[in-house]
This record gives C-alpha cells, structure tokens and sequence, in this order.
C-alpha cells in the first residue's frame, strides 16, 4: 500500500470528506472506484480511508502517468469504470475526454475529474464552499447561454471579443454530481458552453492565469488576436511559452477558442492551480483546444485555459456581468 510522504493535515482531511461526502453524495451502497497515479497515489489513500468510514465497496487503482489529456484507460480499467457506482480519478493527465469516462456516464455513475490534484488543492477552503448553492445560479446561466446568440466580452484592459453561441447548449457544472450531470470537478464550480469554432473574433488580454506547469499566475497580461475561432498572433511577457504550447504538436486546431466560461465558487482565488481558477467567482475563462465532450465538434487531445478578470459580458446586447460582478438577479443565486 502506497504510503504519503507526509501525514495529511487536518485541511487535507476536511477537503477529503467535502470531496466524498458533500460533492460526491457517498453513501455506504456505493461502489467507489478511485484511479490515481504514482505522484498522487497518498490523495487516493486519503480518499479511501475516509470513504472506509461508510463503504466497504472500494478499490484505488494507481497507474503510470499517461502522455497526454484524453488518453484511453486499459480496457481492464475501463471494465472497472463501468462497474463502479462513483469514480474518483486523480491521475495528472485528464481522462474526462475519453470515451471511458462517457461510457460511464451513459450507465449513470458519477465521475470526479480531478486531474491537477495536489495536497494544495486538497487543502484549499475553495472545496468547503457549499456547492449545492450554486446549483441554482449555474443552471440559471446555462439557460441564459442556452438561448442565446452571441457573447460579447469585455475588459478595461482590452479585451473585446465575440463569439457565436448559436445553437449550443450550455454546460451546468455547479461542483456536484446531482440528476443527469454525472461529471464535476471541484473545487471548480462553472457554468460553459462551447462557441462555434469558427466564429469567435477579436482581441482577449488574459490578466489572470493560463494554469499549467508552464506558466500559472501572470505577472504581465498576455493578449491574444482571434479571428475567425483561432488565435492568430500572441504577444506579451510569456508569449513564447503559449506559442510552444499551441504549436507542441503542430495542430492548428490546438489554436481554437473551444470554450467560454464562467467561475460561481466565491471561496476559489486564482492559485495557478486549473480548477480552483476557473471556477473562481468574478473571473471568465476562454479554454483553447478541445471542446467535445461539453457539446462542440473540436476532437483534439489538448484544452488549455486562459483566465480573465473583472470582465463584463453581455448577451445577445443584455449584461450578465459587469467587471466582474453578476447581475444582482444571479448574484442572489448564490446567497
């Protein structure tokens, strides 16, 4: 048995249960399958632990690191998913867009995509927000985009962006399985949707994070020319850094504004850490890439997150929000 290196503290403990009890809803009839890999394997001995308390049902599986996002589990793995009732999977690369995790879904069992899992995030007071308050306000939004055409978004430090809505459904992602939503990822708590791939046009100034290894918190904003759904020239201090990332593969596809986004966790601060910042409160995320599994047609194995503050937003001309703040109807959602 996998030990920590160190034993986890009580903020760890706390995050554990706020993980198991009150986002995944275990309950002792539960079969609970969690996947880690080497580097997080004493995460998923936590969460094991802590789930013994009312499961007697569970197995924690550690694997090697996969290559890249998206890369298919064994088919032994993949069994496994299908006969679990509840799926915690902490591996370092993301395995919510694969066919794995949707095949589990469609049979109904909850999956927690927790792919930048670290004693931090375990940690963090982002996980004990009561995510079942912000189930209201998210599905709220997501009936706002749902019916929606078009998305203008605006910074005072220049972004001014537009992007084409048309006939996409929006995705409520409140930080908890509940009903037909069968994957969350807390402590992010969002409400997306996928644009059309190509018809977002404009100038975005990232000031917030773009949260991977190589780049984190901005020091100095990054901005970025999209036309016609791609990204077309980057300039700033980290301008180079985001171009090898766009280009590692050689896929102009890397390249296309996949997703539009919206944080509701008012306990989240941008960290550099993927899904405390873009489920933060009062910031909007641009994902660039991937856009698949949350209703776009862009199959590529790369999603990378690009997080802005103090935005405003109109829809269709009406504002959701305004530098940074929700329209009062939405904010009252989340009291």
């Amino acid at each position: 048995m996998p030990q920590p290196s160190l034993l986890p503290n009580k903020a760890m403990i706390a995050g554990a249960r706020a993980l198991l009890f009150n986002c995944g809803g275990v309950t002792k009839s539960d079969t609970i399958y969690i996947i880690s890999n080497p580097s997080t394997a004493h995460l998923g001995e936590l969460l094991k632990a802590e789930a013994s308390l009312v499961s007697q049902s569970i197995e924690h599986e550690i694997v090697e690191e996969f290559k890249i996002h998206g890369q298919e589990p064994s088919d032994t793995i993949a069994a496994k998913m299908l006969a679990a009732s509840i799926i915690f999977c902490l591996t370092k690369m993301s395995m919510a867009h694969t066919q794995a995790r949707l095949n589990a879904n469609n049979k109904g069992v909850k999956y927690f995509s927790l792919p930048d899992y670290s004693d931090e995030v375990l940690a963090s007071k982002a996980l004990l927000v009561d995510f079942k308050k912000i189930k209201n306000a998210s599905v709220k939004i997501a009936h706002l985009l749902s019916a929606a055409m078009e998305i203008r978004l605006i910074t005072t430090k220049g972004t001014d962006l537009t992007l084409n809505i048309s006939g996409r459904k929006a995705n409520a992602a409140p930080g908890f399985c509940f009903d037909e939503v069968l994957l969350a990822s807390p402590p992010d708590a969002e409400t997306n949707i996928a644009p059309n791939e190509f018809l977002t046009n404009g100038i975005v100034v990232i000031d917030g994070s773009i949260p991977c290894r190589e780049i984190g918190i901005l020091q100095s904003p990054i901005q970025l020319k999209i036309q016609n759904g791609y990204v077309t020239e980057i300039s700033g201090e980290k301008a180079d850094v985001l171009k090898a990332l766009y280009d590692a593969k050689n896929n102009s596809n890397y390249r296309i504004v996949a997703e539009f986004g919206i944080g509701l966790n008012k306990q989240a601060t941008l960290t550099g850490s993927m899904l405390e910042d873009e489920g933060t409160l009062g910031t909007v995320h641009l994902g660039m890439g991937s856009n698949k599994t949350i209703g776009g047609i862009n199959d590529v194995p790369f999603h990378l997150d690009h997080v802005l503050c103090e935005a405003t937003i109109y829809l269709d001309g009406n504002i959701l929000m305004q530098d940074g703040v929700l329209t009062r109807e939405l904010s009252d959602l989340l009291l």
